[in-house]
């Protein structure tokens, strides 16, 4: 305002006014394909999702663990201070303690009879589900926004070229009224008017080129790029999309069978349930069977160096403080969280249905009646521009006409903008990937 109030004093006192702001260098150019592919190898926070699925499926490794055999080796050296032995009669020499000895041990241990594992397997496992599944929300997601983004930038570009065309239209304003003064037909308050009014454009002008800089360089941090980005989308029209004619319950129905997040929830809400199993399970004896071989160079009380053990263990928790008891009302109450947070999901996605088919209808009026103003306000501006020539019309009339026309010019663009963006919502809502 203040760099405004300037240019027009200073074009009171009979100062050119300042050039227009150059135009910014061009920034690279990707096609909407190429930058959502790009941002499927780049996106940070699709790499932290995907991590998460990476680690949820660690963690059902680790939970499978307790169902399957494990095999140790130890090795010891042992010296005593002193060896012992005795010699029954009619045998040898049976070593009691030996001076020192060197001993192997390979065990082998099978869990046989484990219930809470069975159950613990199945709740990671479920989990690591989830995880995936919301990994696929998540790209879902990103995708989306960074594609409305580009048509939000593709909308700035339009206001610059509507600015430039309102610079265009001010500086031809400023000729006619220097011309129609210099022939006595006009005051000389109507160029020092349309002067200012060059200035105004021209400061529009420079806000929408830091708009759309701005906007691209949200899609290059986007990208993972450290500068900005221009990313070409398709044009958007008011034909309707499939989505728009397909029946509202055939649609509710679709967009719950394929939303990620709903098989996310449904995902979380079965490992919870088997939960619950496993700390009912938890309550249940354990049966496991185990097996060693160990060799020494110092002869065992047998007389022979090496041998084997097998055991069979049974271990049945009769009381443990309640601590079962307390896992098992976690369990139950996180499996109820988990059955509401799916319900709740579900209502969710009815919603974004319904908002996102009432928001691109009301977008789709929006974009047709911007169309007709935009058409009426062009009609407008070049029937001021002929009477002011004519010396019918004021250049306030001018001016007035210029402004309409470029607030239609915006209006249009804006409009595009949100029908593209409505759609996009739509096609998420339902679970339709672009």
């Amino acid at each position: 305002m203040n760099a405004l109030l300037g240019a027009a004093l200073a074009l009171a006192l009979g100062q050119a006014a300042p050039p227009p702001p150059a135009p910014p260098s061009a920034p690279p150019e990707l096609t909407l394909d190429a930058a959502l592919a790009e941002l499927d190898r780049q996106s940070l926070t699709l790499a932290q999702a995907r991590s998460r699925a990476d680690e949820a499926r660690g963690v059902a490794r680790q939970a499978s663990s307790a169902l399957l055999p494990t095999l140790t080796a130890q090795g010891s050296y042992v010296l005593n201070n002193a060896a012992a032995e005795v010699s029954p009669p009619g045998m040898g020499p049976i070593v009691i303690q030996p001076k020192h000895a060197l001993t192997a041990t390979g065990t082998a241990r099978v869990p046989l009879v484990v219930p809470n594992a069975w159950y613990d397997v199945a709740q990671a496992r479920d989990s690591a589900r989830a995880a995936e599944a919301s990994v696929a929300a998540t790209r879902l997601a990103v995708r989306t926004g960074f594609t409305q983004s580009a048509h939000g930038a593709a909308a700035a570009e339009e206001v610059v070229a509507a600015s430039e065309r309102a610079v265009e239209s001010a500086a031809e304003l400023a000729r006619s009224a220097e011309r129609r003064v210099a022939a006595g037909t006009a005051a000389p308050l109507d160029v020092l008017r349309a002067r200012t009014e060059l200035v105004r454009r021209q400061s529009d002008l420079a806000r929408a080129r830091a708009d759309l800089d701005g906007a691209r360089l949200a899609l290059g941090v986007l990208l993972g790029r450290e500068g900005p980005v221009r990313v070409r989308v398709p044009e958007v029209g008011p034909e309707p999309i499939p989505e728009q004619a397909a029946p509202r319950g055939a649609l509710a129905a679709q967009a719950l069978e394929r939303r990620p997040e709903l098989s996310a929830e449904r995902a979380r809400a079965e490992a919870a349930e088997q939960g619950v199993r496993s700390a009912w399970a938890r309550l249940a004896p354990q049966l496991s069977a185990s097996g060693s071989a160990f060799a020494s160079d110092a002869p065992y009380p047998t007389g022979e160096k090496q041998g084997w053990r097998a055991t069979l263990d049974l271990t049945w928790t009769l009381y443990d403080g309640g601590y079962r008891y307390g896992k098992r009302d976690q369990a139950e109450a996180q499996a109820a969280g988990a059955r509401a947070a799916e319900e709740a999901q579900r209502l969710a996605i009815l919603q974004e249905v319904q908002d996102g088919l009432r928001e691109v209808e009301v977008s789709g009026e929006r974009l047709r009646l911007a169309t007709a103003q935009r058409q009426l306000a062009a009609d407008a501006a070049a029937s001021a521009r002929r009477s002011f020539e004519a010396g019918v019309a004021s250049s306030l009339d001018v001016i007035d006409a210029n402004d309409r026309l470029y607030a239609a010019d915006t209006g249009l663009a804006d409009a595009r903008a949100r029908l593209a963006q409505a759609r996009l919502a739509l096609e998420r809502a339902v679970g339709v990937e672009r």
